[in-house]
């Protein structure tokens, strides 16, 4: 068996198919201290340097932060605080140098102001079931998807609901202990992204 996947890697190479690298990146919103915290990590032995970027359209997008080969780990998770972020809407990802040239992480969408919280999520650290609450003013437009991934960027659990449920519960107890990283997805954007204990 082990001998067929190895094989199934090598023919994929071969065919100019790469496995994409996930560096887990997850962003939140600070209000009380005005910042967005971004967290990452990753363990592929492919990648040799990694450069933050922020947009605030999705399109145009500038470094912010950079981390060569010798300033970060592939034991420890990385972190950046973002303390000059657009005042409405961020976009962040990463660039990340390896040894075949550049790849890059998906974006992920932060909103700040008022409807920076408009998702809170109850209770942590979590039992057997995650409620996910919108507490904005505006409408949701859109349906609602909902992903749990673990550390490794794994989505373990999926579940879509209409965007008039301003309560979703999403049942966890398949989950074992650990971090877990919890994603809103409206209009194929990201518009929450928050990490939780089990």
């Amino acid at each position: 068996m082990k001998s067929m996947l190895t094989l199934f890697i090598c023919l994929m190479q071969i065919a100019g198919f790469a496995i994409a690298i996930n560096p887990n990146l997850t962003a939140e919103y600070n209000s009380g201290q005005k910042r967005v915290e971004l967290k990452w990590q990753n363990i592929d032995t492919r990648v040799t340097g990694f450069t933050l970027q922020r947009s605030a359209d999705n399109n145009s997008w500038k470094d912010i932060y950079t981390l060569g080969p010798d300033e970060f780990s592939r034991k420890k998770q990385e972190k950046f605080f973002d303390r000059n972020p657009e005042p409405t809407k961020n976009y962040y990802r990463l660039k990340m140098s390896t040894s075949d040239g550049l790849e890059y992480s998906a974006s992920i969408m932060v909103i700040i102001g008022s409807t920076a919280s408009s998702w809170i999520m109850y209770p942590v650290p979590v039992r057997d079931m995650l409620n996910l609450q919108y507490n904005g003013s505006e409408s949701i437009k859109g349906v609602v998807s909902i992903f749990i991934q673990n550390m490794y960027g794994y989505v373990l659990t999926r579940k879509r609901c209409a965007s008039l449920n301003r309560i979703i519960q999403v049942p966890v107890d398949n989950l074992g202990r650990g971090i877990y990283d919890v994603r809103i997805v409206i209009n194929d954007e990201i518009v929450w992204n928050q990490r939780f204990v089990k």
